[in-house]
């Protein structure tokens, strides 16, 4: 396979032949070269480009590369590479081997704006019917005109680089190989893995001391307290350190127009140019529409966790308006999901509960993408934070909200815990088995199909055995979507913090399971996924705002389970409680007090966190000298210019 290649797949709604070879024909005008493959009623184009394209495209876009001479990183230049060896201005590290000097992620970026910026007729597609609403990006307006010329459109697999990772992932099984998966992948993928290390390296001595606790409580106490701050500045550190070492820390949050953007054009008040637009009022009248769409769902969250708290035995008060008998009855002493149950059968409610939330969740997926999309953004990052808010607040409601009522209403700490080792438990098996296993069965299995037909169709001719191509292999792979890693983070890193004190081992036991979900991420996007396009980016983004306000939320939760759910404070200030019927209550006259202290905890926990996000810098010291130091020397090269200009 050619270095650098991306695949163009004609979507089965586009039967004209005259339109395809139009669309080669561009290609091809512009110096790309173009392989044409049918596999399994699909037209396939296999594309690439010269280093040439790529080197002009590289500078226009100000790439940053390495240079030997300065050990420095500056614009990239292609005269400066053409030059070099007539007047020595800068030696680019790997400049003297084109193949290898871009980065495959590199190559994957340059070569796909390449194909956007590729010119081509529009009047001359619309006389054969086809409707654009695109900005003229060649490869966006081919995805979604009507009826869409593309079906997809994506890198290929590289699979020398791919062994290359994986290699590297086996020869140290504790760290994640950043760099060559940034290389690969891009920034973006980079990124969460990045955070999935961090995340991992801080729970460690949050475990240790949750361990201890665990085994070293006091004589009585049936949990024990552990209200530890996350420590959020070492992961923005990092992130500062990463974004300057791959050189994307100057960039900003691009803009990038949805082509599904509608609205009336009007003068911009910036520009002056006409450009879409979408009133305001409008779009807030379709936020309501997007709530009302969504409460259905959300009722069948709330169903699901009713029944199984019923079944759980949680509800006893037969008074209560969302008790229900026929489901209580279940969870009765010597019943199959009692508590007392020898073989653990009150984990089935747990876990059944856990794979209804997998199917709301599918189903909410939809739900919330068609909401999104209803609301008309204007631009790529407007919706998608707009899906992500809706998303993780259902995820939080849907996986959070049985654990709030058992916490704050049923008051029952030994009872949470129960529920949260299942809820626990349960999605991570679910979530190893059905993210990793079943992929990847199911796809070694379509392609063992496709070389057994091709077997038996070809038994009685001399052909070679069939060996599916790369494009081949890679068309039949799912799409790969980043979110929704990055929202099993979100409900990992909630199980961790928001109810710690009830469950010590939490952060113990997800040091564990983010070990092995780390490398099965990585070995399904290296295997059973389509390469994602590489998005060059600084930061986690929106993510971190989500996680920070969850950490904030811990501080509340934590404190309120330690006065009010659990004994912890009676074990702390005894002369305040006194024991009935071996339950601890506190004494008339103490309740403020109690109070009190536990608002003390939580505002004194949230102190600490500003003093630490005030005292502690977000990038390192040699980042924050490095980044002086060049906009030091580029304010000197812009002087000494002027100068000789004048």
């Amino acid at each position: 396979m050619a270095v650098g290649e991306y695949l163009l797949c004609f979507s089965e709604k586009c039967n004209k032949e005259d339109v395809k070879q139009y669309f080669i024909n561009c290609l091809s005008r512009e110096n790309f070269s173009v392989t044409r493959q049918e596999f399994e009623g699909k037209t396939l184009l296999i594309t690439s480009a010269p280093f040439s394209v790529l080197a002009e495209k590289a500078e226009e876009v100000g790439l940053e590369k390495a240079t030997t001479e300065k050990k420095a990183f500056i614009l990239f230049s292609i005269y400066e590479i053409q030059e070099f060896a007539v007047k020595n201005i800068v030696d680019f590290a790997g400049s003297e081997d084109q193949e290898g000097f871009f980065t495959s992620g590199e190559r994957a970026h340059l070569l796909e704006i390449c194909l956007e910026s590729v010119q081509y007729d529009q009047s001359h597609l619309m006389s054969h019917g086809i409707k654009f609403r695109g900005e003229h990006a060649f490869i966006t307006d081919c995805l979604h005109c009507k009826p869409p010329i593309l079906e997809s459109a994506f890198p290929l697999h590289e699979a020398h680089e791919q062994e290359k990772i994986w290699k590297k992932m086996k020869h140290n099984v504790i760290l994640c190989p950043l760099q060559e998966i940034r290389d690969y992948y891009g920034e973006n993928v980079a990124f969460y893995f990045g955070w999935m290390t961090c995340f991992t390296w801080t729970l460690v001595p949050i475990a240790f001391a949750g361990i201890l606790l665990y085994f070293f409580k006091p004589r009585g106490v049936t949990v024990d307290d552990n209200p530890l701050l996350p420590l959020y500045e070492i992961w923005k550190r990092e992130e500062s350190e990463y974004a300057f070492m791959w050189r994307t820390h100057k960039l900003e949050n691009s803009e990038l127009l949805r082509p599904e953007f509608s609205g009336v054009m009007q003068p911009s008040p910036v520009t002056g140019k006409a450009e879409k637009y979408f009133p305001r009022w409008k779009r807030w009248l379709r936020y309501g529409l997007s709530l009302i769409l969504t409460l259905p769902v959300l009722l069948l969250a709330v169903g699901a966790m009713l029944g199984s708290l019923n079944f759980n035995g949680y509800i006893k008060d037969k008074d209560s308006p969302v008790y229900i008998a026929s489901f209580a009855y279940f969870a009765e002493p010597g019943h199959i999901f009692a508590a007392d149950n020898k073989y653990y059968g009150y984990l089935i409610p747990t876990i059944g509960h856990s794979v209804v939330i997998n199917i709301l969740n599918k189903l909410y997926r939809s739900v919330a993408q068609f909401c999104t999309d209803l609301e008309n953004h204007r631009t790529e990052k407007d919706w998608d934070n707009s899906l992500i808010i809706k998303r993780v607040l259902f995820e939080v409601f849907d996986c959070f909200l049985p654990l709030f009522y058992i916490a704050f209403y049923q008051l029952n700490v030994v009872a949470l815990r129960r529920e949260l080792v299942g809820l626990f438990w349960g999605d991570e098996i679910r979530r190893l088995i059905t993210e990793s296993l079943l992929p990847y069965v199911t796809e070694k299995s379509h392609v063992w199909k496709i070389k057994r037909e091709y077997a038996r169709a070809k038994k009685d001719t001399d052909e070679k055995p069939f060996i599916p191509s790369q494009a081949q292999q890679d068309i039949v792979l799912e799409e790969y979507e980043q979110f929704d890693d990055y929202l099993e983070m979100v409900v990992q890193f909630g199980y961790v913090t928001l109810f710690a004190s009830a469950f010590p081992l939490a952060a113990a036991v997800s040091i564990l399971f983010l070990f092995i979900e780390g490398r099965a991420d990585l070995f399904k996007l290296l295997h059973m996924y389509q390469r994602p396009k590489v998005r060059r980016v600084s930061n986690i983004g929106v993510w971190y705002n989500v996680l920070y306000a969850m950490m904030v939320l811990s501080m509340l939760t934590n404190s309120l389970i330690v006065g009010f759910s659990s004994e912890q404070l009676a074990v702390w200030c005894p002369w305040m409680y006194e024991t009935i019927d071996n339950d601890q209550y506190i004494i008339d006259g103490y309740g403020r007090y109690v109070v009190a202290i536990v608002f003390s905890i939580e505002h004194l926990l949230i102190l600490c966190a500003v003093i630490a996000r005030c005292l502690v810098s977000e990038k390192p010291k040699w980042v924050q000298i490095a980044v002086a130091r060049e906009e030091y020397e580029k304010r000197q090269e812009e002087k000494q210019s002027k100068e000789k200009t004048e």
